[in-house]
């Protein structure tokens, strides 16, 4: 008989949760001055976007959530999720806009204690994703900190403190961590990951040391623009111990290639919609007896959100 798992923790976490419920409220409230603008897609996944646009909000694209908000002069804009810079708030407050701050409380309480280890003095390197939200925020919180990349030159830093976007993995923030301290032996690493990405993290780290019925597969399911999705996928393809998809939905799944695999495994991102992962699970269930290759979903697009 086929095992088939999911992960504990699936569905959206408590900032995803909380982003999505403000910009719905702020879509159906009649007393908002109109357009309603995002700077930016909320959260990385590409159904909670194609919902908002059916609620009358707009998404903004650009290079950086400046050059964004520099196309807009009346109505209200959303700050995502992900955060943005005083610089950014200070321009929306100068071209009288209504401001609604969708930021996650534990990006914005690490926020506060980057700017609090920079007046106490520390000099920041900042591991993130190059062009990612949470970076070019966080980058603009102060001159003292330097995003770390293959062309970061030595520094001169004092009390030099390693942060890092919240949805990396302890992998990667470990591996940077060792080799920087060989340039900065006193460098110090401050906690950030979030504990909801921790725990699915840890999850995932766990089946190192456990026993797969063979063959076996892991699916990750999530948007490919979203940071902690794609370090599941990487953390699980470090394990060796199985197959690995990395899919945004259940039409991404050739079924009748699954059918070799003796157990299968599903996790999801904080920035998934259970509903998908629930209805793989549940097909995944009825596997031997599927008769079609290639399922097509019979989600609506309101259960993105549930």
């Amino acid at each position: 008989m086929k095992v088939i798992k999911k992960s504990k923790q699936i569905g959206f976490c408590y900032g995803v949760k909380r982003a999505i419920k403000i910009a719905k409220e702020i879509a159906f409230n009649q007393d908002v001055p109109k357009p309603i603008y995002l700077l930016g897609d909320l959260i990385h996944n590409h159904h909670i976007s194609e919902y908002l646009a059916t609620i009358g909000i707009t998404i903004l694209k650009g290079d950086s959530r400046l050059e964004m908000l520099n196309t807009i002069d009346k109505g209200t804009v959303i700050f995502t999720a992900h955060g943005v810079s005083e610089k950014v708030y200070q321009l929306a407050i100068a071209k009288h806009l209504t401001i609604v701050d969708a930021t996650c409380p534990y990006v914005k309480k690490t926020f506060d204690e980057m700017k609090k280890a920079v007046n106490d003095h520390h000099d920041i390197l900042f591991v993130g994703k190059i062009n990612h939200p949470e970076v070019e925020a966080a980058l603009e919180l102060s001159d003292h900190i330097h995003l770390v990349d293959n062309d970061l030159p030595m520094l001169s830093l004092n009390q030099p403190l390693l942060c890092h976007q919240t949805t990396m993995s302890s992998y990667d923030v470990m591996d940077v961590f060792n080799h920087l301290k060989k340039s900065y032996p006193t460098l110090e690493k401050m906690e950030m990951i979030c504990k909801v990405s921790e725990k699915r993290q840890k999850e995932i780290m766990q089946l190192a040391n456990y026993h797969f019925q063979q063959p076996a597969l892991i699916i990750i399911v999530g948007d490919k623009n979203s940071n902690n999705s794609t370090k599941l996928y990487e953390m699980a393809m470090r394990l060796h111990q199985s197959d690995v998809l990395f899919i945004d939905n259940i039409q991404e799944l050739n079924f009748a290639n699954l059918k070799k695999y003796q157990e299968i495994m599903l996790f999801g991102g904080t920035s998934t919609p259970q509903a998908i992962i629930d209805e793989i699970y549940k097909t995944l269930l009825k596997l031997d007896h599927l008769t079609q290759n290639i399922y097509q979903s019979k989600l609506s697009i309101e259960d993105y959100i549930k």
